[in-house]
């Protein structure tokens, strides 16, 4: 396996200087990063609308049946940007974004399988694979992984270091902390991959349901601490790292019910979430847990009878807590 991309071979020119992006997956990791680094360098990102059923069904004109319904949606997003008159996508390689812990296989992939599917576009893609890599932390990674990027673009001058370490600052900068709902109401934190928990469609309005039912919903940061929790042992991808970490902080602040948001054909989903319920019935002190696996074919009037049911065992045992108090 090659740990680094290859040296440019061509010189992409974006029509009208704007680059796709596309509004899933990845997008909300490393956005700000990217859409700083872009404008700096005279680019015009072209963000694709919010996922909907819309982009769903181009996804799956494009896609094949097998895989999972974010993978799907991604494709969606691609083919809408092609509606728009983009010529060129940025599509990352992510092998891993922290030490010791690599992102899904489809990361790695992704880069070939939008190309295969759309021979129309142009795709960039920087290789971002922080496991591997020489350098010491992200920031230092995503500078040289850029670098290519930029020659590919002819966009590379004496002035991309400083316009990469303030696209860096860019993404630190950007609000993204802890949201606690307010007042004295029952709360659950919903948890899965960040994309599931920040795109509403591919979160099938989970978070919407709940608060509808009564329910507060606390959301947590994209980072969520350096610091390994015992939940998340013997875990090998990062998005599951990030969720045992997650689940630790909400047993922390007291939630009053988790919420896991999967995916049906998801390898990683499959194996953590079965080890968090395992786990946590050890050490999770009888909080309520809910595991969602969801798909294009999840009912909504299914899953808001089970959300219901849900919020009313969470809310016994916040006034049994109560009581013991």
């Amino acid at each position: 396996m090659r740990y680094r991309a290859d040296k440019p071979s061509r010189v992409v020119r974006p029509a009208g200087g704007r680059i796709g992006i596309p509004r899933s997956l990845c997008y909300d990791e490393l956005r700000p990063y990217f859409d700083s680094l872009l404008t700096s360098h005279g680019f015009a990102p072209a963000v694709s609308s919010k996922s909907s059923a819309r982009i769903l069904q181009l996804g799956l004109g494009r896609c094949i049946d097998e895989v999972c319904l974010p993978l799907k949606v991604f494709f969606g997003h691609v083919e809408s940007l092609l509606e728009q008159g983009v010529d060129t996508v940025l599509v990352p390689r992510l092998i891993s974004l922290a030490r010791g812990r690599n992102l899904c296989p489809k990361f790695a992939v992704l880069p070939d399988l939008i190309s295969a599917s759309f021979p129309e576009l142009q795709v960039v893609s920087p290789y971002v694979d922080l496991h591997h890599a020489r350098a010491r932390d992200l920031e230092h990674h995503l500078s040289r992984a850029c670098r290519p990027l930029l020659e590919e673009l002819d966009a590379w001058d004496s002035r991309s270091p400083e316009r990469l370490a303030v696209a860096w600052q860019a993404d630190q900068h950007e609000p993204d902390e802890l949201a606690w709902p307010d007042g004295d109401q029952v709360t659950v934190a919903t948890i899965g991959h960040l994309y599931a928990e920040r795109d509403p469609y591919l979160g099938l309005g989970v978070a919407v349901q709940l608060t509808r039912l009564g329910a507060g919903v606390a959301r947590f940061p994209r980072r969520c601490g350096d610091q390994p929790v015992p939940l998340e042992e013997g875990m090998y991808y990062e998005p599951t790292v990030r969720a045992a970490r997650a689940i630790a902080r909400a047993i922390e602040l007291g939630v009053d019910g988790i919420v896991l948001l999967t995916y049906f054909a998801c390898g990683p989903d499959s194996y953590s979430a079965e080890t968090f319920l395992y786990r946590l019935k050890e050490t999770g002190g009888g909080l309520p847990v809910l595991r969602l696996i969801l798909d294009e074919h999840t009912s909504t009037e299914g899953l808001l009878t089970r959300l219901g049911t849900f919020v009313d065992v969470a809310a016994h045992r916040r006034r049994e807590r109560g009581e013991r108090r």
